[in-house]
């Protein structure tokens, strides 16, 4: 049974590269996460400690890996990232910066306030995804952010020149999360946010389509999108080992990969309508 007023934490000791697959693989279930000099913090919702030791028991079953789990409450959620949050430089034009930071300037500053949504910039995904989106031009263009989480991606594409921009996330945690970020970016009343799930979406009418969620979930999405002739998909959240299943399915799918970016495991892929 999930109690609402703490957290059940992981930590264990392995270097980002791992931390970023461990997070993949636990989907949905982990809120988020922070890294620091070697030591790795996972945040779940209580109750499913069992499934989660099943899960990193079959994914270590041939290496020697120790963790274990410790209480949150939920108060403290946010005094654990502010000593932790660094700001995110991409390119040496864009910073993502905690709320806190006064002292932090670039070309484009996305503030933010560290919450249980996922996004903060320091995940490979994200930054392969803001690194894409600079190389574009969204000066008047139309974006739909899939599975926006804490809505840095939204936020990006708003302050790049977007005007109609559709942020759809399933979790009902991350929604304050998201208005208080458009709040701090001076952006409230500038993006439509909808509470669903991604799966029941159906209108793919937009210039750019941004794509950051689990394996699973995108398998399930490409056969249902539909990208008009004059826009494009970004896809992330895929290791490399997923690449030619997300090829094939494009591929089936009358979807053509014309792009790709790499940062360690993780891929970011162009997608544009056959």
């Amino acid at each position: 049974m999930i109690n609402k007023d703490y957290f059940d934490v992981l930590t264990m000791s392995c270097d980002q590269n791992s931390v970023d697959i461990i997070q993949a693989v636990m989907g949905d279930d982990c809120l988020g996460t922070f890294f620091q000099n070697g030591t790795t913090k996972l945040y779940f919702n209580s109750g499913i400690r069992e499934k989660m030791d099943v899960k990193l028991g079959n994914l270590f079953k041939d290496q020697t890996l120790q963790w274990e789990w410790e209480i949150q409450v939920y108060e403290d959620w946010h005094l654990t990232w502010q000593d932790q949050f660094k700001p995110v430089l991409i390119e040496n034009k864009l910073a993502v910066i905690p709320y806190w930071e006064n002292n932090y300037f670039a070309e484009i500053t996305i503030r933010i306030k560290p919450g249980m949504a996922f996004g903060t910039g320091h995940h490979e995904t994200t930054r392969l995804m803001l690194e894409t989106l600079l190389k574009e031009n969204l000066m008047d263009s139309n974006v739909l952010d899939m599975g926006t989480g804490s809505g840095i991606l939204s936020i990006a594409s708003a302050k790049l020149g977007a005007k109609n921009i559709s942020a759809i996330e399933i979790d009902p945690v991350c929604k304050d999360n998201f208005f208080e970020n458009l709040e701090l970016n001076e952006l409230r009343g500038q993006i439509d946010f909808y509470l669903m799930d991604v799966l029941q979406w159906t209108d793919f009418n937009y210039q750019y389509i941004l794509v950051n969620m689990n394996r699973n979930i995108i398998l399930k999405c490409l056969p249902e999108i539909q990208i008009p002739q004059d826009g494009k998909m970004f896809l992330t959240g895929i290791l490399n080992e997923d690449e030619k299943e997300i090829l094939d399915v494009c591929l089936h799918n009358n979807l053509k990969v014309i792009g790709k970016q790499a940062r360690n495991q993780w891929i970011c892929l162009t997608v544009i309508s056959l």
